[in-house]
């Protein structure tokens, strides 16, 4: 793949996203008007649960299937259908499980809500394995298309439903409808192979469960580390609570799109290149974070700035406490774009097991962190919370980058970004009386001279990230 592929990839993903974003988003905030605090809590936790498990039905191997289908294409056929073979039992036990939670609850009038989402579960096993197959041809383009199809489906039938008065049962009833159509539509894709009975193999198929335990452990405290903090709030706090922060949350997993998606295109690119010129990765890798964490500090800074005539905008009063959430958030969003370019890069030179260890010590600060303040802080607490448990997986991340790949020292950069990012919050706000848009402006310019003098960009930065770029897109 070359570097305007690549550039291209990102670009057309990117949009997809942001138009499912939109959707999703949309979905949320009719649901936010329509339901009470209770119900748009529950929603809240349900599609956590659904997010979670989706992903689940492979036990992990679904990073082990984008690579094989990144490097191989002659046993394609073989490997999707015995993925599947692999999944679909699985999803199976998950449907189950989840219907069983529904029971157990505090809540026995969510109970349906509980089974449609385990039912979604069975489609999924497909969905995951297609989903991979495609991300492996580096056919990114497609499954956002494909996301997209689903999201705009999903939000017109549920949005119709609860206009005609059914309640949280009719939009999950919409999810399962969802999930139905993207199964259909990859069932017709050219470049999946069709699944077949007599591709099943017990070698593959030993092969696969041999590979469980370390896949299966990342995978557990990857959705862990996303949803728990909407579990403890649960837990500890109120339905109501829940509600407040997934009304930030649901913009913050908007701020998480570029970094994803550029995730996604690179991770195939760079399993190639750790073949046949691993030499070349530490270079690029240390202009990929420079210039991640440079423009991810940067957006905190206005977004700080808007976030309460934000939330005041799209929501109704009662939701005022989201805008203090939502500044904690923004800036988790700047240290997520370091997590995932180096995630990524662990999962390309197959070092899956420095990558669990680095989960399980983000994870492990994270229930820390929530313990400690989400019972006195509730849901600013939380986003607290989400902060210091990805600071601490970037920092084993980069202790085993620097280990492993000889990755230049980052912590002076990063120290000199953190710095000006913190002049220009002060900044921020100490202007917001003037008004966001003075306030982001005046911080913004303090960033950016802060940024400059401190040295956090470096000399000769543009020239030296296109050069990277440009060895990132050159095959061997």
């Amino acid at each position: 793949m070359t570097l305007p592929r690549i550039v291209h990839s990102i670009v057309s993903a990117m949009g997809g996203r942001l138009a499912t974003a939109a959707l999703n988003y949309g979905l949320f905030w009719v649901l936010a008007r329509k339901m009470d605090a209770g119900a748009l809590g529950a929603f809240s936790l349900l599609t956590s649960v659904f997010l979670i498990l989706s992903q689940m039905s492979m036990l992990g191997l679904s990073v082990a299937l984008v690579r094989r289908a990144a490097v191989s294409v002659g046993d394609l056929p073989a490997e999707v259908s015995n993925a599947l073979a692999f999944a679909a039992p699985i999803s199976v036990a998950l449907m189950l499980g989840v219907g069983a939670c529904g029971h157990l609850s505090r809540h026995e009038e969510f109970v349906p809500a509980y089974w449609l989402v385990g039912l979604s579960l069975l489609p999924s096993a497909w969905i995951l394995v297609a989903e991979c197959t495609l991300l492996g041809r580096e056919r990114v383009r497609d499954v956002t298309r494909v996301n997209f199809v689903e999201s705009l489906f999903r939000t017109i039938l549920s949005i119709a439903i609860v206009h005609l008065g059914h309640g949280l049962d009719g939009v999950f009833l919409a999810f399962l409808a969802g999930r139905c159509l993207s199964a259909v539509i990859y069932v017709f894709h050219p470049s999946i192979p069709v699944p077949r009975l007599g591709q099943w193999s017990a070698a593959l198929q030993r092969r696969n469960w041999n590979e469980v335990p370390v896949f299966l452990g990342i995978a557990v405290v990857a959705a862990l580390v996303t949803r728990l903090d909407v579990i403890v709030l649960y837990q500890t706090r109120d339905l109501r609570d829940v509600a407040i922060y997934a009304a930030a949350s649901r913009l913050y997993d908007a701020a998480q799109m570029l970094p994803s998606v550029a995730a996604l295109v690179i991770m195939p690119v760079l399993a190639r290149q750790y073949v046949d010129a691993p030499e070349r990765i530490p270079g690029t890798l240390s202009l990929t974070l420079r210039a991640g964490l440079t423009a991810g500090l940067g957006l905190t800074v206005p977004a700080a700035a808007f976030a309460r005539p934000v939330i005041g905008l799209l929501y109704r009063p009662d939701m005022a406490g989201a805008a203090d959430v939502l500044v904690w958030l923004t800036l988790a969003a700047a240290v997520m774009t370091i997590d995932v370019v180096l995630s990524s890069t662990m999962q390309a030179v197959r070092a899956q097991e420095d990558d669990l260890r680095a989960l399980t010590v983000g994870l492990v600060a994270l229930a820390v962190a929530l313990v400690m303040l989400v019972p006195k802080f509730g849901p600013s607490g939380a986003a607290l919370a989400i902060n210091i448990g990805l600071t601490a997986r970037v920092v084993m991340r980069l202790r085993w980058a620097r280990r492993t790949l000889s990755l230049p020292s980052p912590w002076l950069y990063m120290t000199q970004a953190a710095m000006a990012c913190a002049v220009g919050l002060g900044v921020v706000f100490a202007t917001l009386g003037r008004g966001p848009a003075v306030a982001a402006f005046s911080g913004l310019a303090a960033y950016v001279g802060a940024a400059a003098l401190s040295g956090a960009l470096g000399k000769n930065f543009l020239h030296d990230f296109r050069a990277g770029m440009a060895l990132l897109g050159r095959r061997g």
